[in-house]
């Protein structure tokens, strides 16, 4: 029985004079075709920023590659793959030569000046991509790890959404905090991710945070959550761990230490049962877009052949009957945007409406803190530390909530839009399909949202006192009382800054998430909904074209176009049934750099 690269191999050879729509469903198989001759498994490592997802591929890696604690630049990856030494590449997109370093030591400054949002701001660098070779007996079974911003950002650096990144992603570690365990953003995330991504562990990381007891508490709570989510199909394995902890361990040279932070554990199932299976999550991957790839190509076959078989007249007709529909669907398009249009402005007033609660909330705080250290002296660094305390967990708290609110919202209105249009996409096919009278293909449209940036606390600045900066006659001859109630006006006057910088910083990020995200989800669905009425209006264009130039090559076009559908259906018979190529040869299979 053939392997599904045999299957994919022979589907590219059904059609041998692509026009050009066949010819972007072959790139798109050659694409695969890359993907199955890597044999590489690509393990992407995903979740919530300020989760520890870096600090955990350092862990696994054992030296310090990526920075940590930095604000990830939209949209970039950092792939990492097994070479002969140490060593980052970085790609762009805008001409500019590569760069490349080969010093160990050079490398997490070197990736923080390309991938963090304060030295590369919104990836003014025009970054494409980043591909790490390290050495690694891990990395050398063949898999490649990814990391990736986090939740509330895209994967890619063009506007794909991060689930057409996920497409890419034969497993994932899905890194949660132990405090708290899941939230309803990495709920609702994980969803998109399961349609996704076939093979998923959890992870949960900081537990050196909490006691014994709490611990088990955190790991039943997760287990409960994921298992509520899915009553059928109970997730797969959790793995609590400290990745801090391990990779001081690491650095110390093991130890019961290593042992302590939960590490093994997880890299025990990565290099055992995950490169095991290796084989069968590529095949199962592999299969599914191979599947749907060859449907397209398919279908579109099936238009192109039915094109030429149609009388010039007929066609004519057919022709200007689509073009009407057209008119109708771009009606309804403009429709669909004025709609979202007006959903935009609507979610854009909650917004202001949430932006004055988080407001009125801050000042709230502060006037309740302000009373609890009112006997505190105000110059005093315990009198700041306290406000500062206070504030930011206010904002922490406001952040989760404001981010978790609008992430549900948007993702409900994204869902409503995101129906219509490939309800409008899939019109396009059935009038084509009931035109050229052949089964209508009617793929599902891939989902293209996901929010892009995620706000975060900033710490008042330090307040100094009156009595420390007054070196002046005049302010030593102030009364004590004046100084400090002076000192105190100042205190609450810095505090106040910092909670308006800190709402107007949710504000903007919230917008900024809003409006890209549904700007791109628009943007998106332009491009396939041009793409569907292009590829039949070039259908029928070619038709006509060959009927005008060489009528008398049409019947061996026609056999020709025959011959491939009979191939592809003969492919499509074929797939769900196809077994996996048997292992390679070759011992070094995946110790190639990603």
């Amino acid at each position: 029985m053939a392997s599904p690269s045999e299957l994919l191999t022979r589907a590219a050879a059904a059609i041998p004079h692509p026009s050009p729509a066949q010819q972007q469903i072959l790139d798109r198989l050659r694409e695969l075709q890359t993907r199955f001759d890597e044999r590489l498994l690509r393990v992407a490592v995903i979740g919530q920023f300020k989760r520890g997802k870096s600090t955990l591929l350092n862990a696994l890696l054992g030296a310090p590659l990526l920075p940590t604690g930095v604000t990830p630049v939209t949209a970039l990856p950092t792939f990492i793959g097994a070479g002969r030494q140490d060593r980052v590449r970085i790609a762009f997109s805008d001409g500019k030569p590569s760069i490349e370093t080969v010093d160990t030591a050079a490398i997490p400054e070197v990736l923080e000046r390309h991938i963090s949002e304060a030295q590369n701001p919104r990836n003014r660098l025009a970054v494409e991509n980043i591909a790490i070779e390290v050495r690694s007996d891990f990395l050398e079974t063949g898999i490649v790890l990814i990391d990736t911003p986090g939740v509330g950002s895209t994967f890619l650096h063009n506007t794909r959404a991060a689930e057409a990144f996920l497409t890419q992603c034969d497993a994932a570690l899905f890194v949660l905090s132990a405090d708290p365990p899941i939230t309803e953003t990495e709920v609702n995330y994980l969803d998109k991710v399961e349609e996704l991504v076939p093979k998923i562990f959890f992870i949960l990381n900081k537990i050196d945070l909490l006691e014994a007891a709490e611990k088990n508490d955190a790991e039943r709570f997760l287990a409960d959550v994921l298992a509520a989510r899915h009553p059928h199909a109970p997730p797969d394995r959790i793995f609590a761990l400290s990745a801090r902890r391990a990779f001081q361990a690491k650095a110390a040279n093991g130890g019961g230490g290593l042992e302590a932070s939960g590490l093994p554990k997880l890299e025990q199932a990565l290099s055992g049962e995950l490169a095991q299976e290796k084989r069968a999550i590529l095949l199962a991957t592999g299969r599914m877009r191979l599947i749907s790839l060859v449907s397209e190509l398919l279908f579109q076959t099936e238009i192109e052949c039915k094109a030429l078989l149609t009388p010039e007249k007929d066609l004519k007709r057919k022709a200007a009957t689509f073009e009407t529909s057209a008119v109708q669907i771009e009606a309804d398009r403009q429709r669909m945007s004025d709609q979202l249009s007006l959903d935009r402005k609507r979610l854009l007033r909650e917004l202001e409406a949430e932006t004055d609660r988080v407001w009125n909330g801050a000042k709230g705080e502060l006037r309740q803190t302000i009373f609890a250290v009112s006997d505190m002296p105000a110059g005093a660094q315990e009198t700041r530390d306290k406000i500062t305390a206070t504030l930011g967990a206010y904002f922490e708290q406001a952040l989760r909530d404001s981010v978790s609110l609008f992430q549900t919202q948007l993702d409900a209105l994204v869902r409503v839009h995101r129906d219509r249009a490939g309800g409008l996409v899939n019109h396009v096919r059935k009038t084509a399909a009931d035109l050229m009278e052949i089964p209508a293909n009617l793929p599902r449209a891939e989902e293209a949202f996901q929010p892009r940036r995620e706000p975060y606390w900033v710490a008042p600045e330090p307040a100094i006192s009156l009595i420390n900066l007054s070196t002046g006659a005049a302010a030593r001859l102030l009364p004590r009382a004046v100084r400090e109630r002076r000192a105190r006006e100042k205190l609450i006057a810095e505090a106040e800054r910092a909670a308006l910088r800190n709402v107007a910083n949710l504000n903007w990020c919230s917008r900024q998430n809003i409006e890209d995200s549904l700007r791109r989800f628009e943007n998106e669905f332009s491009v396939q909904l041009g793409a569907a009425l292009q590829a039949t209006r070039q259908a029928m264009q070619l038709a006509l074209q060959k009927r005008a130039v060489r009528s008398e090559a049409i019947e061996a076009d026609v056999a020709q176009a025959k011959g491939s559908i009979a191939v592809l259906e003969q492919i499509l018979s074929e797939l769900p049934a196809a077994e996996a190529e048997p292992p390679p040869t070759d011992q070094a299979e995946g110790a190639q750099a990603c």
